[in-house]
């Protein structure tokens, strides 16, 4: 077999895939892309819902089925495309790093639906979205909150330690800021399940307090 014929042979390997099949294999994609938008939308705990990045993950799957037919169906135009992906970079910030969980998880099912193994795909997607799912879902045994006590320069911290000691597990002040007339702390709490309502109207009880505000710890990431 000459050079010519070598070259010519792998050049015009293809896979064969039919339209037919190349749909179903995009369809495919579009309900294991359809599963992973779901278990985003219900897990998703933050303030403003990213109704775009969630689309995106079904569109970065496809993408992914796509560029895994191109490579599974012709071996040049596979070691073009490791080239041509090779000098690709994405600069956008990602501030939460569950997203780039997210990202992943479309690529890695993409490529399994490109390669059609399909059953791969589908039990990796239901175990891996069971998992979020659960870890989202859990009950907290112990919540984190920053209590906001402001007073006047009779405030003592030592009779708010006394009071939050009957409700909470832990407290440490985190910040005490002081003027002529004015006080105002900032204390960290942790308590078993939500914070109890008794405390504050405890805390409002203290000679001095004049405002008590708290602010459960989300684990988010602001800015």
């Amino acid at each position: 077999m000459t050079k010519e014929e070598i070259f010519n042979y792998f050049y015009t390997n293809n896979a064969n895939l039919g339209i037919n099949a190349m749909l179903l294999v995009l369809a495919g994609g579009l309900l294991i892309g359809a599963i992973i938008y779901l278990v985003y939308w219900f897990s998703y705990k933050g303030v403003a819902y990213n109704r775009n990045f969630n689309m995106s993950l079904v569109v970065i799957l496809e993408i992914a089925v796509v560029i895994m037919l191109m490579i599974s169906s012709n071996i040049v135009i596979s070691l073009g495309m490791v080239g041509a992906l090779s000098i690709v970079r994405f600069r956008t910030a990602i501030k939460d790093s569950k997203d780039t969980v997210y990202i992943f998880w479309a690529i890695a099912e993409g490529l399994c639906v490109g390669s059609q193994n399909f059953k791969l795909a589908i039990i990796t997607t239901l175990f891996i979205g069971i998992i979020i799912l659960l870890f989202d879902y859990l009950p907290k045994i112990y919540n984190k909150y920053l209590l906001i006590v402001a007073g006047d320069d009779e405030l003592d911290s030592s009779n708010i330690t006394t009071v939050l000691n009957r409700y909470v597990t832990n407290t440490k002040i985190r910040s005490n800021n002081i003027t002529e007339k004015h006080q105002e702390l900032i204390i960290e709490v942790r308590t078993k399940g939500e914070i109890n309502q008794d405390l504050v109207s405890d805390l409002m009880d203290v000679k001095g307090i004049k405002s008590v505000n708290y602010i459960i710890e989300s684990g988010e990431t602001i800015g």
